[in-house]
């Protein structure tokens, strides 16, 4: 683990100076992929203890929220340091062409070719250089959408990609968990496939934020409570499918305003499905369109 310096010698490197694993956390962005960014790009220099530990500036976190924005308007990582640079000498920037759809190209002709091999290196190489929640709202999203169907041969593509794409979620859900020491939450599914697939990445996403997130899959309104009583969470979140009944939703959501005071959070389609119903929002629910805003409200709620 990375950590602050001890000495003065280190301490003399920037009084406001955090370790690689704040930085992580304060941005949501995983720390295998800040080294990517730093040994790869050369888009972060950060400082170093006598130890050799990373150190950064309170600008490092603004320059990698800066990054984010980029990304998410679709630049690709490694084009991001030379459009940094023009912005400082004042020059506009280019057209973007979406990285976010040459990656699902890339990802469907591994698909098609059943290309295993293929396609766990670009899961790979997309988990170690972008954020996760943007990987789930602009690669994973449209992609389920693309491989939705019952026409021949779309059924089986998807469960190959589904069944490759949980491998990797699985095991990068392993190794992130030992660093997760914040609140507890609670991720439920409800719906179908792709939305059990959305929930493990919204919960690793939680993993790499640094909560301690629990991922229970399918759970009905009256054992999600019992769940929530039992682990302590200090939040429930919920990702479901737009082909909910709307009116057992409106039960649902009326018996957890009843017995509990904890927040929940609807994520996705669920989330859609809610805003028709008659819910007052100010009281203890939450509704988000996609994972970048679900972990933006979790991370306010937990800062109260």
């Amino acid at each position: 683990m990375e950590t602050v310096g001890e000495t003065k010698g280190d301490l003399m490197l920037g009084e406001d100076a955090v370790p690689i694993r704040e930085i992580s956390r304060v941005t949501g962005v995983n720390t295998v992929t800040l080294r990517a960014w730093e040994r790869r790009y050369g888009l972060l220099i950060p400082q170093r203890t006598s130890k050799g530990h990373r150190l950064y500036s309170r600008s490092d976190i603004d320059r990698v929220k800066e990054i984010q924005l980029w990304l998410g308007r679709g630049l690709a990582i490694g084009k991001v340091k030379a459009l940094l640079a023009d912005e400082q000498r004042g020059e506009a920037p280019h057209e973007i062409d979406s990285i976010w759809l040459q990656l699902a190209q890339q990802i469907q002709t591994a698909i098609t070719a059943f290309n295993r091999n293929q396609l766990e290196r670009l899961i790979e190489e997309i988990f170690s250089l972008y954020p996760i929640p943007m990987i789930s709202d602009y690669l994973l999203q449209p992609l389920l959408l693309e491989l939705q169907g019952d026409d021949p041969g779309k059924p089986m593509r998807r469960a190959f990609f589904s069944s490759v794409f949980l491998e990797h979620v699985h095991a990068a859900q392993n190794r992130q968990r030992h660093a997760a020491q914040g609140e507890k939450i609670l991720v439920v599914s409800v719906g179908g496939h792709d939305e059990l697939l959305l929930s493990q990445v919204l919960h690793y996403g939680l993993l790499v934020n640094q909560h301690q997130s629990e991922f229970f899959g399918h759970l009905d309104a009256k054992e999600a409570l019992l769940a929530v009583q039992s682990l302590g969470a200090k939040i429930l979140v919920i990702e479901g499918s737009e082909n909910l009944n709307t009116g057992e939703l409106q039960l649902h959501l009326n018996l957890w305003r009843e017995r509990s005071s904890v927040a929940l959070v609807l994520v996705g389609n669920v989330a859609r499905v809610a805003r028709a119903l008659t819910l007052d929002t100010k009281v203890g629910f939450y509704v988000c369109d996609s994972q970048q805003q679900t972990l933006t409200t979790i991370n306010q709620l937990l800062k109260r």
